[in-house]
């Protein structure tokens, strides 16, 4: 199976082990990713609210990229791009104004865009093309007794209309391929909130504490460590995870990884292959599944 990889600037900066770990589990399972050339960023959570026509334009110029791959898919591991990119193709299709305006921008950098590629994250390809069954035939190192939070976040879901994959308010892909693992899923009640991360520029405080609120509600739910599918939560729920803990005085850091990385370790990668942080090894370690 071969599919346009749009890794975002999160994965290329702070967020690499995303990355690294998408790759190494789509290489395992025969997933070609073929990066998206000369890809700019989608511009997603901030632009829109400045101009919306020009994080349009950002978007459909990556899909234009992907069709001159003669491809028909985009794959990212990034919520926030997920979201940026099928949005953008909504309004270009139904919003004529929104399209007039594109397609002026588009022409003066001679990027032509027929429509004909599709954005998809990359638990919908494992779920949908790959399959659960298959899933599990991969798996050489059941992650029996570890307790996995579930986090969504708000970018991979909504709105229902244009995400399209799964219930908004009762999405179940995440606890799915956790319980491929051999690990036990944990639903909270802020699974689908927003991690803060973007008021991390206007306001730091409320994007702290909207940090502190997805993970003391994990830890409150009994898991030992929190699964997300987003480059930019991973930012938020494990680079700043100490900034958080500081600042709430938590008893203790609730480690959050991305969902590829818990999938390659039950499939046999080792921690280091993935880029597993410290934090998070230390738990798997006393849980006794590494």
């Amino acid at each position: 199976m071969k599919v346009a990889y749009y890794p975002g600037c999160a994965s290329h900066g702070l967020s690499k082990d995303v990355d690294i770990a998408t790759r190494k589990v789509a290489d395992l399972l025969g997933i070609e990713l073929v990066e998206v050339p000369d890809w700019n960023c989608c511009g997603g959570g901030f632009l829109d609210e400045y101009d919306e026509v020009g994080q349009v334009a950002l978007s459909i110029r990556n899909l234009s990229k992907v069709e001159s791959l003669r491809l028909n898919k985009m794959v990212t591991p990034c919520s926030v791009c997920l979201h940026s990119h099928r949005l953008a193709q909504h309004k270009y299709k139904e919003d004529s104004d929104v399209r007039k305006a594109v397609n002026k921008r588009l022409n003066r950098a001679n990027v032509q865009y027929s429509g004909t590629v599709e954005t998809e994250h990359i638990v919908w390809v494992l779920l949908r093309d790959v399959g659960v069954e298959r899933l599990k035939q991969y798996v050489k190192r059941p992650l029996t007794g570890l307790k996995v939070g579930a986090y969504y976040g708000c970018q991979m879901l909504r709105p229902e209309s244009v995400m399209g994959f799964e219930p908004a308010f009762n999405p179940r892909s995440l606890e799915t391929l956790i319980s491929i693992t051999g690990a036990t899923p944990v639903t909270f009640p802020q699974a689908r909130a927003c991690c803060g991360f973007p008021l991390m520029g206007s306001n730091p405080d409320v994007g702290l504490k909207l940090a502190y609120n997805v993970l003391s509600g994990a830890t409150n739910a009994g898991a030992d460590i929190l699964v997300h599918p987003c480059s930019l939560c991973h930012l938020q729920l494990d680079t700043l995870q100490l900034k958080v803990v500081e600042r709430f005085k938590l008893p203790q850091p609730l480690p959050a990884i991305y969902i590829t990385q818990l999938l390659g370790l039950a499939f046999g990668f080792t921690p280091e292959e993935l880029g597993i942080p410290k934090l998070a090894l230390e738990v798997l370690r006393k849980k006794g599944v590494m």
